[in-house]
């Protein structure tokens, strides 16, 4: 499938990576030599230099044939005319935009985006993206990572065994004889610097970071079964009023969720603009790496401190300052993907990476067959992704055993009118079924395909 990213930053970088591992004919352009030199010597993909906005650029990357575009450039506005261009100079199928700014967001502004005005099948904001991760691992305490799939019903959810987990050294066969009554299925585990996929022989450890779809109605036991017994936290602090930080804000605002909430931010005129569009949020103007101000925001009460600056070092020394200072929990906006791995071991609690959240929005929407949603983990390790069983594909009328999955698929959970069925292998699952699977990088082309092409039996 033909497919021309405009933008070489770490997003279009990222993107072109997966995408052409997994057999996608990937064009990038941009306007800088040093990205796409760097694209060239490390991905097996074609590059272009110069302006993708411009119809001659595009012409070049081959965009008559082209079935997809993807403008992450650094500019809303040039990602937006090249979806423009896409559509009415080359008739490209589908185009796909990062868009940063608000402005263009808003609810009233949304009819802007048809084929009779401005073409853009899908629209990414990271910010709103990262705002809604954020607020997302707010509500499930005791989490590490938490996505909602399966209409809301299932949860994805990313925990650490603690030592005092009762389920500790026993495999995944005792658990699930011992919790039968539990809608839950252990995905992967990370441990240490190993990553792979859980099978009935697999013995949790201390420590272990665990992936885990659970229905919604066993969220609380779970996680007691795994030691956490953590409660929604009654008082949170934001540093950092950019459009992530703001977002955020709003949500808590406006979900009711009674949560006492304080916003620290460096800059007046942002501050007073923040203050006069939230009305139950404390704004502070001020440095969030000045004592004087985390005192007077009462930080040592914070159930959760939630750093989202624009700079990764600013983030990270205010939250170990938040910590030191009382503060119960912390999670950190980190753009750097270099720093994650580290930041554990200095006290970081959670961090967040924007880059990840966007390409897994994006890969979402690219996606074969049909992909309900697309959530990319643990830097290039695999994928949860939730699709409908189509009448044609492989999975249609057959069971796991009869499809003889590659072990690094795993099926998670299958939603089936509106009830929860937790798979084994006799499974056979139906058209219609909405199915969570998670499957390594290297066979997610295999899961499109199977998903997609009614594969014969013998």
């Amino acid at each position: 499938m033909k497919t021309i990213i405009c933008g070489a930053g770490e997003v279009g970088y990222s993107i072109a990576d997966k995408l052409s591992k997994e057999g996608f004919e990937v064009t990038v352009i941009d306007n800088s030599k040093e990205s796409l030199k760097k694209i060239s010597d490390n991905l097996d993909v074609k590059t272009i230099i110069g302006s993708p906005s411009l119809p001659s650029i595009l012409s070049k990357a081959g965009a008559k044939e082209c079935e997809i575009l993807i403008a992450v450039t650094r500019s809303d506005e040039t990602n937006m005319v090249c979806c423009q261009i896409g559509y009415s100079l080359f008739n490209i199928p589908k185009k796909i935009a990062r868009i940063r700014q608000q402005d263009y967001l808003k609810g009233e502004w949304q009819k802007l985006y048809t084929n009779k005005d401005l073409p853009i099948d899908a629209i990414i904001s990271p910010e709103e993206e990262v705002a809604k991760a954020l607020y997302r691992r707010l509500q499930s305490p005791g989490t590490i990572d938490m996505v909602e799939l399966a209409d809301k019903r299932l949860k994805l959810i990313a925990l650490r065994c603690e030592e005092n987990c009762k389920i500790l050294g026993k495999s995944l066969r005792e658990l699930a004889i011992q919790f039968n009554d539990y809608l839950a299925n252990i995905l992967f585990v990370f441990r240490g610097d190993q990553k792979f996929i859980v099978n009935s022989n697999t013995k949790l450890e201390k420590n272990d970071l665990i992936y885990i779809v659970v229905e919604n109605n066993n969220f609380s036991e779970v996680m007691k079964a795994f030691g956490h017994d953590e409660i929604l936290a009654q008082k949170i602090v934001i540093i950092g009023g950019g459009n992530i930080g703001y977002s955020l804000a709003q949500k808590i605002e406006n979900n009711g969720d009674n949560i006492s909430t304080n916003l620290i931010e460096f800059d007046k005129a942002r501050s007073e603009y923040l203050a006069s569009n939230l009305q139950n949020v404390t704004v502070t103007n001020g440095d969030g790496l000045d004592n004087q101000i985390l005192e007077e925001v009462d930080i040592s009460e914070a159930g959760y401190v939630i750093a989202v600056t624009n700079d990764d070092e600013n983030n990270i020394l205010a939250s170990l300052l938040a910590k030191r200072a009382g503060a119960l929990n912390c999670m950190t906006l980190i753009n750097n993907s270099s720093y994650s791995s580290l930041l554990n071991n200095i006290g970081i609690d959670i961090t967040i990476d924007p880059k990840l959240i966007t390409i897994s929005k994006i890969l979402e929407k690219v996606r074969g067959g049909r992909i309900r949603s697309d959530y990319t983990i643990g830097e290039g390790f695999g994928e949860v992704i939730e699709a409908e069983i189509t009448p044609n594909s492989s999975f249609a009328n057959h069971n796991i055993e009869q499809l003889d999955l590659p072990k690094t698929i795993r099926v998670g959970a299958i939603l089936r009118n509106d009830k929860i069925i937790i798979p084994n292998s006799e499974t056979i699952f139906e058209e219609k079924d909405d199915v969570v699977f998670f499957c390594e990088t290297s066979t997610i082309k295999t899961l499109e395909r199977l998903l997609s092409i009614r594969q014969p039996y013998a």
